[in-house]
């Protein structure tokens, strides 16, 4: 609440009033689309705020902006004199969020949509189905969400509102069902549709009897015959051409997502039938056949009137040139993939996703500083999406793991490439992030329900500041390890309450701390009374947290990290207090790297700030879009 008032109760079209001072011009009524005109100038004098746009899109965006700008000083909120003229940088902005792995309640998904709002993203992309779920009653085929979804589906008059929800804060919705692999849900259902006979039912792609090694899952990635699709089967077509002229009466995008990501063909190597279709049909090997399901996939959805959309893996030189390529494999990763510059020069458009992966839990800064893809793009890259898959989300750690660094991708999606400074965007975001939790974003507040809930009705204040100066594990490495372990242990039903689960990926904490031990090394003593400040704080909250442990023994999980807190706190203090000589130095430092050793899919954020006090410089924060 901001308590600036305009002298008129509503915008109305009757024209301008004496006591008018917010003035909005639009030219064209507009519905969302990609590639509408989206620009808006936007000019606040003194008395006035006027605000141009050629469509209601163009509008819709100049009041995000508008609710942005607000400022407050001592004398109050106000709005600053200043005029923009703003346009994005792509066409497709996009947010990918996978309900199939972990259902979330309808509920969260506005919630998510007025987020998106905020920060100008136009395209919620829906992941409905996958091995553990197909979440979306279909009435033609009802046993695709009663035997596909244990329950967690949404109704088609949800997603119709949804639809509607969303258009009128200027988002397009646009589904995806997953094919011809990650098909397990539809097999519980209809396993004729199968390549190889059932029974099916909902759940993990790979399942394992006993804990598995590493080699054993990549083994199983790259040779396993996990639920796939039969394409060699004219009745299949005939019942996806059904089911998705369902889907696109709910659904009113003009685009459609048919998935076609990581399949390895060994389910259709494994089926002589599949083998003799193969033949007859002179498809040298699964990778062509994957491209014939793809291409039949794209006379279906082209019936429906749908531009149809897929995963890098989906390329080949005899996909039409009207499908969209939406590219996510890293350069260097295990997988074969065409990299989306050459798919972008062959013909295509293309959205990328490379470098937007919100679960790998990478700071805002990485996904921010993505120039490998979007630097110097081709004409047919349309924009980008950030991607949350959802085996290490779910309901309580949703909002958590998407905001606020999906705004840090929004940003680069839509500003001018020139604009890169990491400080300045990360002002931008702890501004936003506290904007995103005024309007109803829980982020913050469900973390403080899971530490309630540990700390058995005591206080949680020096338990949340021991939690702040920790982090997930970046990368894949966890989700792998999860993987390995027997179905039994990774259930949909399997609550995600570890450590891992709730700590935050970014800490305005330690981006503050950073700032300050920079302006220390520079020769900056004023800094140093605020460092003793927070080295102390941290000291004391682990002390306490220790002590508290006693009470609420569900804490324990964070007495680790507060023994090694205290110990890191004490080097703080005694490296700026200057008394340390070379051989104490170079011992802290070794100490320092002994906690670096990672427990529990968790480490402590701060140590490579407090390691620059003893070395005298400060490491450069890595862009590196690591999976693993």
């Amino acid at each position: 609440m901001t308590q600036i008032y305009f002298g008129q109760e509503r915008i109305e079209q009757a024209g301008v009033q004496e006591n008018t001072n917010l003035i909005v011009e639009i030219t064209t009524s507009s519905q969302p689309n990609i590639g509408v005109d989206e620009s808006y100038v936007l000019k606040v004098t003194e008395n006035k705020i006027n605000l141009k746009a050629n469509t209601t899109m163009g509008a819709l965006k100049g009041f995000q902006t508008l609710n942005q700008i607000v400022k407050v000083d001592s004398n109050g909120y106000f709005i600053p004199v200043l005029e923009i003229n703003d346009a994005p940088r792509f066409k497709w902005r996009g947010m990918m969020v996978d309900v199939a792995r972990h259902f979330l309640p309808i509920e969260l998904l506005r919630k998510n949509i007025d987020a998106m709002a905020m920060v100008k993203l136009n395209v919620l992309h829906l992941h409905l189905s996958d091995d553990e779920g197909f979440r979306v009653e279909s009435k033609l085929f009802p046993k695709l969400h009663e035997n596909g979804s244990y329950g967690n589906y949404y109704t088609q008059s949800q997603l119709k509102e949804l639809v509607k929800y969303a258009s009128d804060r200027g988002i397009l919705i646009v589904p995806e069902f997953d094919l011809p692999g990650h098909t397990r849900s539809w097999f519980a259902a209809y396993p004729e549709l199968a390549s190889a006979p059932g029974p099916y039912k909902p759940g993990p792609r790979f399942i394992f009897d006993e804990n598995a090694s590493r080699q054993e899952l990549g083994e199983a990635v790259k040779s396993a015959p996990t639920p796939t699709i039969d394409p060699s089967r004219e009745e299949v077509y005939t019942f996806l051409d059904q089911l998705f002229g369902e889907m696109v009466t709910i659904f009113t995008a003009p685009y459609f997502h048919i998935g076609a990501d990581e399949n390895n063909g060994a389910a259709w190597r494994n089926n002589p039938d599949i083998v003799r279709f193969m033949k007859r049909n002179k498809l040298a090997d699964t990778h062509e056949l994957h491209s014939y399901f793809v291409n039949r996939l794209y006379e279906i959805v082209k019936k429906h009137g749908r531009t149809m959309i897929a995963w890098q893996e989906a390329f080949s030189k005899s996909l039409p040139k009207d499908v969209m390529v939406q590219a996510w494999i890293p350069e260097g990763a295990p997988m074969e993939a065409v990299p989306p510059k050459e798919i972008a020069e062959s013909g295509n458009s293309v959205l990328i996703s490379t470098g937007f992966y919100l679960d790998l839990f990478l700071p805002s800064h990485v996904h921010y500083s993505n120039p490998e893809y979007l630097s110097d793009v081709h004409d047919n890259v349309l924009g980008g999406e950030a991607a949350l898959w959802s085996e290490l989300v779910d309901v309580n750690s949703f909002e958590n793991r998407a905001w606020p660094r999906a705004a840090a991708i929004a940003e680069r999606l839509w500003s001018p490439v020139s604009i890169t400074d990491i400080n300045n965007m990360y002002n931008r975001l702890y501004a936003l992030s506290d904007d995103l939790e005024a309007n109803g974003m829980d982020h913050r507040l469900n973390t403080r329900r899971w530490l309630g809930q540990l700390a058995n009705g005591t206080d949680i204040s020096a338990p949340a500041v021991v939690l702040e100066t920790l982090a997930p594990f970046q990368g894949y490495r966890r989700l792998a390890t999860i993987m390995m372990m027997p179905a039994s242990l990774k259930y949909e039903t399997v609550p995600l309450v570890n450590l891992a689960d709730i700590v935050s990926v970014d800490s305005e904490m330690e981006w503050k701390l950073r700032t300050q031990i920079q302006k220390f090394l520079d020769g900056d003593i004023n800094v140093k009374f605020m460092l003793e400040e927070q080295f102390n704080e941290w000291k004391d909250a682990a002390l306490k947290t220790k002590e508290q442990i006693k009470g609420a023994p569900n804490l324990k999980m964070l007495e680790t990290y507060a023994d090694r807190l205290i110990r890191a706190s004490e080097i703080g203090l005694l490296a700026i207090s200057a008394s340390m000589d070379d051989s104490e130095k170079k011992s802290s430092l070794e100490e320092l790297g002994t906690m670096k050793v990672r427990t529990d899919a968790v480490e402590i954020r701060i140590l490579d700030e407090i390691e620059a006090l003893l070395s005298g410089e400060l490491k450069e924060l890595t862009t590196v879009n690591k999976m693993y």
